[in-house]
């Protein structure tokens, strides 16, 4: 081990903590992101360090936490980062923890949002809001995924994902959901849908806003990041009659993610963050 990396090794710890970063090898160490403790980040260095880069092998969050994880946390994403803030001859870990603080967090709105939708006194309340003989005939012979009921300010949020291979179909499906009287009576329906047929190779995607400014390419964006194929979601509001400002997309996001996950289209989370981090690294 290097002085240099001795001396960074025993700083970061006295700052953060003595598990922070611990040796595993004799040249790996595993680091715990103090914005995120629970995280793993397994990197070597090398023998001429600082006058070479670190190397990132391995990322881990635990399960329980991967949904809620705002950042990219794949080991390449990581690595773009890492690479940032190296420069030939200077110590990089600090720079590198202080730059995850804005990348590897908790999302704290969703994962309160989340806990609150999965805690009985709020399924108790919601349940009846959501159940298939409250819209009866709209979900006939359409196998839709429901979200849980989302309120805020007397506005109410539920979302709906279904399988579809066509424009046709996506268009029918939304026809014979508003035949529903009270989902047609909605403020508004909001509406995305991505199609890729593989025989002919056709790439079809679109959005409605149905009034609610941009809320539909939100949506289109959020199964974008997904990578989600052949799907449509509709996500209904009923405003309450107070403006919920920004709040209202978060909803919209939460309710549309749940119908998602709810239908089985989201097989892979970490692919989830994989496109996500992708697209942060674009927009810088």
């Amino acid at each position: 081990m290097s002085d240099n990396l001795q001396e960074e090794i025993f700083s970061i710890n006295a700052i953060f903590s003595e598990e922070c970063m611990v040796q595993q090898a004799s040249t790996i160490y595993v680091i715990h992101p103090p914005s995120l403790p629970d995280a793993s980040i397994q990197m070597s260095f090398p023998s001429s360090y600082p006058d070479a880069p670190p190397i990132i092998l391995s990322v881990s969050i635990p399960e329980f936490q991967q949904e809620y994880v705002r950042g990219a946390v794949n080991v390449q994403a990581l690595t773009d980062i890492l690479l940032g803030c190296y420069h030939p001859g200077e110590v990089c870990v600090f720079d590198f923890l202080d730059e995850l603080r804005d990348v590897l967090k908790i999302d704290e709105q969703y994962y309160e949002q989340r806990k609150m939708m999965a805690s009985d006194s709020w399924v108790g309340r919601n349940n009846s809001d959501s159940s298939d003989d409250e819209f009866g005939h709209a979900n006939a012979g359409i196998h839709w995924a429901t979200s849980d009921t989302v309120m805020d300010r007397k506005s109410k949020f539920i979302a709906r994902a279904v399988e579809v291979h066509s424009v046709a179909e996506a268009k029918a499906n939304l026809a014979a959901l508003k035949t529903n009287k009270k989902i047609a009576k909605a403020t508004h329906n909001m509406t995305a849908w991505r199609i890729r047929t593989d025989r002919e190779g056709i790439v079809i995607q679109d959005c409605d806003d149905d009034g609610e400014s941009a809320a539909g390419g939100r949506l289109l964006h959020l199964i974008s990041l997904m990578d989600l194929w052949n799907v449509m979601v509709v996500v209904s509001r009923w405003y309450g009659g107070i403006h919920l400002g920004p709040d209202r997309f978060k909803h919209i996001n939460v309710t549309a993610r749940d119908a998602l996950v709810k239908g089985g289209f989201v097989q892979d989370n970490q692919s989830e963050k994989e496109k996500r981090g992708k697209s942060s690294k674009k927009s810088k």
